[in-house]
């Protein structure tokens, strides 16, 4: 499978490794894309709070690793719609090398504390992948998710649309100008 093939962290082991700077150019994304990114039984005010999305690496979960600094992520919950508009600030890394700022210590993840401690105390450390967003538009009940008849959603973690409506959509209930058009 290409998200395999593809996988920076496996790249990186394969051909000895780079500096973390480095690895910035490499992956470099010059124009941002836009992904729908599902983010089911995960808790929403945390990844609000410290500025996350999350990913279990079974399944679609891998393609998570698609989503690239500058990308514009549209966060959809399963039953409630779409929830958040961000952007994407740091590739995806394991939950034991994603730190979160914590009264402005830098703090891993599975460290912090988080408002739903049951939902974090879900997730696989070994399995958990995690990246950093900026989030633009949200809301903050996710029984406000935005969802009407004739968007379109796809049951994996992180993709892209070809059709550009319910993006779109999206961006007009929530108010977001900042497109990648």
């Amino acid at each position: 499978m290409a998200s395999d093939i593809w996988n920076p962290d496996a790249i990186k082991e394969i051909v000895g490794g780079w500096a973390d700077d480095d690895e910035k150019d490499f992956f470099k994304n010059e124009k941002g894309r836009e992904f729908t990114v599902g983010y089911a039984e995960r808790s929403w005010p945390d990844a609000l709070e410290y500025g996350f999305l999350s990913a279990n690496l079974g399944g679609s979960g891998k393609s998570i690793y698609n989503v690239q600094v500058g990308d514009t992520v549209y966060c959809h919950i399963a039953g409630y719609g779409f929830v958040g508009i961000g952007e994407c600030t740091s590739t995806a890394v394991p939950m034991k090398n994603f730190k979160v700022m914590v009264d402005g210590a830098s703090t891993p993840v599975a460290g912090a504390p988080w408002k739903s401690e049951e939902s974090k105390e879900k997730l696989d450390p070994n399995k958990e992948v995690f990246i950093e967003v900026a989030w633009k538009k949200y809301v903050t009940d996710i029984n406000d998710g935005y969802w009407e008849k004739g968007m379109t959603t796809v049951p994996l973690v992180a993709y892209m649309l070809n059709d550009k409506t319910t993006h779109q959509k999206v961006r007009d209930h929530f108010g977001y100008t900042d497109s990648a058009d």
